[in-house]
């Protein structure tokens, strides 16, 4: 058995035996169904709601929102750290602020969202955008910033062109950094697209989790967690998959 074998195997086992102490406090009585669900029984509620609900649809909007802050992030974020990076005295005068916008409390400017794009998922992609946005600029630049010089050298010593160059040594070095930036910009657009369709009542899982809290549904909620939980596990694989095609 492969290292990496072991550790998703002690990882498994570990979430598995702390649902199975709760599936068990539970059944048991010592934890009150009023302030936690059955891990099983939360399953089955997200089960049933997907088929016959209103989850599937809820879950198609969050789907859709954050898939959209993903793109934009990723497009204006790359494009915009490459170009810090490439004219260095912009890119130095505009660090600071960077990651002092990101250090800010943007989401309480939701309700000016709101105003301007009413109360849509047009509200919510644009700002949890600039939630991925910000790390994603910011790893950009560090990572082309940081790019060994001797691997160019050895480029140039191939006689690479400058389309070869870029394709075949700087993506391979620049992407590690730059995936960790998209994993980072994802748990930012998550916590932001479920709190303003939670906040907002707008749509999505959040609304869903929001609808149920109010009606003290208490396993609604935890279906909705359970959901939630699925969607950062999904996306984080196709983000892994992608930082793997991307080395090639």
């Amino acid at each position: 058995m492969t290292e990496s074998t072991r550790l998703t195997a002690w990882r498994l086992g570990i979430i598995f035996g702390a649902l199975l102490v709760v599936e068990a406090s539970v059944r048991s009585g010592w934890i009150s169904t009023f302030f936690l669900a059955a891990p099983t029984r939360a399953v089955v509620v997200l089960w049933e709601q997907l088929l016959h609900g209103k989850a599937l649809h809820l879950t198609l909007i969050t789907l859709y929102e954050i898939a959209a802050c993903l793109v934009i992030a990723t497009i204006f974020g790359v494009l915009a750290g490459f170009f810090l990076w490439r004219y260095k005295l912009i890119g130095t005068s505009y660090e600071m602020p960077l990651a002092a916008l990101f250090s800010s409390p943007i989401i309480l400017a939701y309700p000016i969202f709101l105003v301007t794009f009413g109360r849509t998922s047009a509200a919510v992609i644009a700002l949890s955008s600039i939630f991925g946005l910000i790390p994603i600029i910011m790893n950009t630049k560090g990572a082309f910033q940081n790019v060994n010089p001797i691997l160019l050298q050895v480029g140039a010593s191939m006689n690479l062109s400058r389309k070869q160059l870029f394709r075949h040594i700087l993506v391979p070095a620049v992407a590690p950094t730059i995936f960790s930036g998209f994993r980072l910009a994802l748990t930012y657009i998550l916590k932001s697209v479920l709190g303003l369709e939670y906040v907002a009542q707008v749509g999505g899982v959040g609304m869903w989790l929001a609808d149920a809290s109010y009606k003290f549904e208490v396993e609604e909620v935890y279906a909705g967690l359970f959901g939630t939980i699925a969607l950062s596990i999904m996306f984080l694989y196709l983000i892994n998959r992608s930082e793997s095609w991307f080395r090639k």
